[in-house]
Order: C-alpha cells, then sequence, then structure tokens
C-alpha cells in the first residue's frame, strides 16, 4: 500500500514585468498571455498543481494589463517535496519571477487574508507643469481627502457582473497616501496603501491628483466626487507607471531564496540599462 504525499499549504512572492502581459489573471476564453497563465503553465510542467481548484488556488490581485508587480502573492496547496523558487523560475520567462516562499496553516488564503496592499505610481510631469513645487503642494493637500473610508464609484471600473452583485460594495478605506518629488528628476511618486482596491482606483486617483496638481482642477471637486455629489468618468493614469509594491499578512513568514534573487537582480540590470538608452535616445530625437 501506497503512502500517502503529505500536502502543504505554500504561498509565494511573485514580481513581474507586465509590459508583455494582459494582466495578471488567466483569461481561458480570450487566450492572450497572462502572468497567472504562465505561472500555471511552469507549476503544471514541474508537478506542483494539476488543477488550480483542486490546489485551491488564490491571489493577492488581479493587477491589468500592462501593470508590474514587486510583490504579488499566490497560495496552493502541493505535495511537490523541497519547492523552491529557484526551481520554479526555471520554467518562467525572464519578465516573471519567484523570490520567496511560506509555508502557511491550511487555511492560507492570499487574497482574503491580505491585511494591506501597497501600490507605488511613478507619474512624469515635466512636460505639463511648469512648477513642480507647487503641483506637489496641490496634489498633497488633495491627498488627504482620500484618507479614510469612502464610497470610490467615482474612482473605479466596475464590470458588469460587479454590479448586478448585491453584496459588492464600492467602499474602500485608504490608510495613507504620500507624495514626494525625486530629486533632479521630472517624477513625482505616489504611495497608496489600503486593505482592497476596485478595479483602475489606483490609476484613477493618480489621475485625479494630476488634474489637481497641474491646475485643472481643484481639490473641491475631489470632495465632491468622493462624497458623489457629481459623478465624472476619470480616464485611469497609464498602466505602465503602476507598480503593486507589497502585499501584507500577519504571521506569514516568507524566506526568500538568496540564488534567486541575485539571478532576479541581473535580469532587471540589462532592463535597466536597455530602457534607460532607449529614454536617452528618445529624448535627443525629441
Amino acid at each position: 500500500m501506497k503512502e500517502a504525499k503529505k500536502i502543504e499549504r505554500v504561498a509565494l512572492k511573485i514580481g513581474y514585468l507586465g509590459t508583455n502581459y494582459h494582466g495578471f489573471q488567466i483569461q481561458p476564453r480570450m487566450k492572450l498571455p497572462t502572468i497567472e497563465g504562465e505561472l500555471f503553465e511552469a507549476l503544471k510542467k514541474l508537478d506542483i498543481i494539476e488543477d488550480r481548484k483542486a490546489a485551491n488556488y488564490s491571489a493577492a490581485g488581479r493587477t491589468d494589463k500592462g501593470v508590474h508587480a514587486l510583490s504579488q502573492v499566490v497560495s496552493f496547496d502541493t505535495s511537490h517535496p523541497n519547492l523552491t523558487p529557484r526551481m520554479i523560475n526555471s520554467m518562467l520567462p525572464d519578465d516573471i519571477w519567484v523570490f520567496a516562499l511560506a509555508k502557511t496553516h491550511s487555511g492560507f488564503n492570499a487574497r482574503k487574508d491580505a491585511i494591506s496592499r501597497e501600490y507605488r505610481y511613478f507619474l512624469f510631469l515635466s512636460d505639463e507643469i511648469s512648477d513642480l513645487n507647487v503641483a506637489l503642494t496641490r496634489m498633497r493637500e488633495a491627498s488627504e481627502l482620500f484618507i479614510g473610508a469612502h464610497d470610490f464609484s467615482n474612482f473605479s471600473q466596475l464590470h458588469g457582473c460587479d454590479r448586478k452583485t448585491e453584496s459588492y460594495s464600492t467602499i474602500r478605506e485608504i490608510k495613507r497616501v504620500e507624495i514626494n518629488m525625486e530629486k533632479r528628476s521630472s517624477f513625482i511618486i505616489i504611495d497608496i496603501e489600503a486593505s482592497g482596491f476596485l478595479r483602475k482606483m489606483v490609476r484613477k486617483i493618480v489621475s485625479a491628483l494630476r488634474m489637481v496638481g497641474s491646475g485643472m482642477k481643484d481639490k473641491r471637486w475631489i470632495g465632491d466626487l468622493l462624497q458623489l455629489r457629481m459623478k465624472e468618468q476619470i480616464e485611469p493614469a497609464p498602466a505602465f507607471g503602476l507598480l503593486l509594491k507589497n502585499v501584507s499578512y500577519r504571521g506569514i513568514k516568507f524566506l526568500e531564496d538568496e540564488y534567486a534573487r541575485r539571478r532576479i537582480l541581473e535580469r532587471l540590470k540589462k532592463n535597466l540599462h536597455f530602457y534607460a538608452t532607449i529614454a536617452r535616445m528618445l529624448g535627443d530625437m525629441m
């Protein structure tokens, strides 16, 4: 009689550059490349999981097309012994990587157990704002209005299925918004932390703050949108500037794979050299 394999609940920290993918979540009907699709393909090839449902798979977030992540989290059950991030990375493309692993309690759910999510947006403003210090002050003052629990209907894009679900709520609580300007550059860095976000919520908040910073709108306009005194469709800021920076949990300890970390840094340096050269060339062409 064969001995039953030991089932363990594990969580992985994943980073990726979302440029070449149609979002994180797998899209079986459209058959488009996604982060999750590449991840499942790697896990299946390595006999780590066979089926998402059977493995009780969950993910902390569903980033949109073109959005990047430094620390996305997924969890699942597996009987694979000696599982390591470097093992999974051997089957992943260079723009997706696993760098840390945690063995969790059997009921852990990467989405439901997350206590906070942090996003960072890199906002480039040099061509549209003459005085970045004035813009920074306006944006900081306006950002204070977002702190706390609000109905973010005006700052989200809901799916049809969301609107039909009675229990679905557009109320979210933002814990922190920090806005800083990089020295000797035209980038404003916006950090936003909350327990959860609606679809395109961060990018719409960034777009609203940009309009206030440029003088197109004032902070009373943001107050009206949050109080639902008016309805307005805000164009979300471009996806390429958004990074899922971190997802936090209570009592879960992730162990980084140092070898995987070194290899990931090598990949990122190559990307940095490439894009820095392209940016410099475009500046010269302009």
